[in-house]
């Protein structure tokens, strides 16, 4: 051959070399890849290019190599790789011929990933689009568990080099009928075609596989000593069939969110969830925000002797475009993952300050309103809350007397929502401190830090887990423990407040313990303050009384 195979291997577009008998002597990577052409085994040129076709449907012969001009093909259109090029005939000095295909001019800007050889996510989209007008498939995101890592740590071309290795690993174990390319700066997508949907569970974990057996890990001495990856899969049917709706980009990655969360280093069956995607459940809070569907529910806290109400706290729910109500626990962890958390906080503590100025209680009532760690990082929220208060009741501005200094919003946090450095998390609620409100530290006992937080921060309510309130009648040592929590919140002088009280006897049990308020369903359920998008009307004097 007048041109030398390595040459021709590291070219980045489809090259062919036919001798003066028209037999294939050298095919490259780059076209097997695009032609969907077994990786390895020996081809003829009859079956090299039974891929391509004229412009006019008609195959491409080897007579059609004696034309100066470039040929237009492309890709046969049942196939899932339908793309246009320009085959260009070069003659070589030994009688040869080299037959290359370069995108046509209209689609001259899509070239081959430089660092994996394989094809960018545009051209993957397209196909993917494709494929799902025509029939069935399925697909496959491979994200390169802790990357950042591996850049931090060992540096970025350290993590290009895995990624190179793991892109061309991938090509050569893999099935030839997959299809490959790099997704993101971390993730790699496969199309597997409808041949090997039964196989889809097999390819998924092989990725791992393949990662695992790289000698890649101990070369490079990488961070956990082995390289792997958080696979998400998914089948998918034709557009036009009963499960359209489905987005299989949308599950893949929910499917992958769920590997990480189950550890990494697996992979995962998109249609096995058991619950919707976060990404699913972060756009429709998205919408939900913009809508102003994001409503305030205010549950009644009351004293446990005096079974009056002394307080209530603001609750976060989501009013669907039909009118069904959904609980905070159903989108926090989306609202959490994706930085909404802040938004929602906002939403509800405006929500609750205006609740605080229209109505009317017979009794001083102290309203409680969670926030986020997300929220304490955005300090111009922090002053829009102050500056909304004072705005909405003359008795906030720090003008007026003392003795009205202290203010009937009460700040409600976790632990887990706490910042690690707890002189960053004072900083950040030092404004709301120094305005008046109080705080409260909610789920007292069910971390480790939380005495740690008493020391440094002024909490004045402290709000005992629920799952201790829950057996304090039915369990000597979860009753041993709340005596604890009480007994110390007195010497303290905090007030205990506790949560998911679910009868009377647990009621009074806390009560006989000395704990001062109680709060759950059987004092009184959580009432939206006002939903717009209900016909019926929301009553805004809630729980004038509760009954014994």
């Amino acid at each position: 051959m007048a041109l030398s195979n390595e040459i021709l291997a590291a070219l980045n577009h489809p090259v062919l070399v036919i001798d003066e008998q028209n037999v294939l002597v050298f095919i490259n990577d780059q076209a097997r890849q695009i032609l969907g052409l077994p990786r390895s085994e020996p081809l003829s040129l009859s079956a090299a290019l039974k891929p391509l076709a004229r412009a006019n449907g008609r195959p491409v012969q080897p007579d059609d190599f004696n034309t100066p001009s470039p040929l237009a093909v492309r890709t046969h259109p049942d196939s899932a790789r339908e793309q246009a090029f320009e085959l260009r005939c070069t003659r070589l000095s030994d009688g040869g011929r080299c037959l290359e295909l370069l995108p046509a001019p209209q689609h001259a800007g899509v070239p081959l990933d430089a660092l994996t050889g394989l094809m960018e996510r545009g051209q993957m989209l397209s196909l993917i689009g494709m494929k799902r007008q025509r029939g069935k498939g399925a697909l496959v995101l491979i994200d390169i568990d802790r990357l950042k890592i591996i850049n931090d740590y060992l540096g970025y071309h350290t993590g290009d080099r895995v990624i190179h290795e793991l892109g061309h690993a991938f090509r050569r174990q893999l099935p030839p009928e997959v299809l490959l390319a790099r997704w993101s700066g971390h993730e790699f997508m496969a199309l597997v075609p409808e041949t090997l949907i039964a196989r889809t569970a097999e390819i998924a974990d092989q990725f791992n596989h393949i990662a695992h057996t790289l000698p890649l890990a101990k070369e490079l001495n990488l961070p956990g000593g082995q390289l792997s990856l958080s696979v998400g899969f998914t089948r998918f049917a034709a557009e036009h069939s009963h499960d359209a709706a489905r987005d299989p980009l949308t599950e893949v990655n929910a499917a992958v969110y769920e590997a990480k969360r189950a550890g990494r280093n697996r992979s995962i069956d998109a249609q096995h969830l058991s619950r919707p995607s976060i990404y699913i459940t972060g756009g429709t809070l998205e919408t939900a925000l913009v809508e102003e569907r994001i409503l305030a529910a205010v549950q009644p806290i009351v004293d446990l002797k005096t079974r009056q109400i002394v307080a209530d706290e603001s609750l976060a729910r989501m009013v669907t475009p039909e009118g069904r109500i959904i609980a905070a626990g159903e989108f926090i962890e989306a609202a959490s993952a994706l930085q909404l958390a802040h938004r929602i906080d906002h939403r509800i503590i405006k929500q609750t300050i205006n609740y605080c100025v229209t109505s009317h209680f017979s009794l001083p009532r102290a309203h409680f309103v969670n926030i986020s760690g997300d929220f304490l990082r955005h300090p111009e929220l922090i002053d829009d809350v102050i500056v909304t208060a004072m705005t909405a009741c003359g008795c906030t501005h720090p003008d007026q007397p003392g003795d009205r200094k202290v203010k009937p919003l009460v700040i409600e946090m976790t632990e887990r929502e706490l910042v690690y450095d707890i002189a960053e998390a004072f900083t950040s609620l030092k404004p709301l401190v120094d305005f008046g409100l109080r705080l409260a530290l909610d789920d007292f006992g069910s971390g480790y830090s939380s005495y740690r937080y008493l020391l440094d921060l002024p909490f004045h309510f402290l709000k005992i887990e629920g799952e201790l309130v829950r057996h304090v009648t039915t369990n000597p040592k979860a009753r041993k423990i709340v005596q604890h929590i009480q007994q110390m919140a007195s010497d303290m002088e905090l007030t205990t407040v506790a949560e998911f009280i679910g009868d009377e006897a647990t009621a009074q049990c806390l009560a006989d313990m000395g704990v001062d308020w109680g709060q759950g369903f059987y004092l009184g359920k959580p009432e939206l303050i006002h939903n717009p998008f209900s016909p019926e009307p929301t009553t805004r004097q809630l729980w004038q009384g509760i009954a014994r």
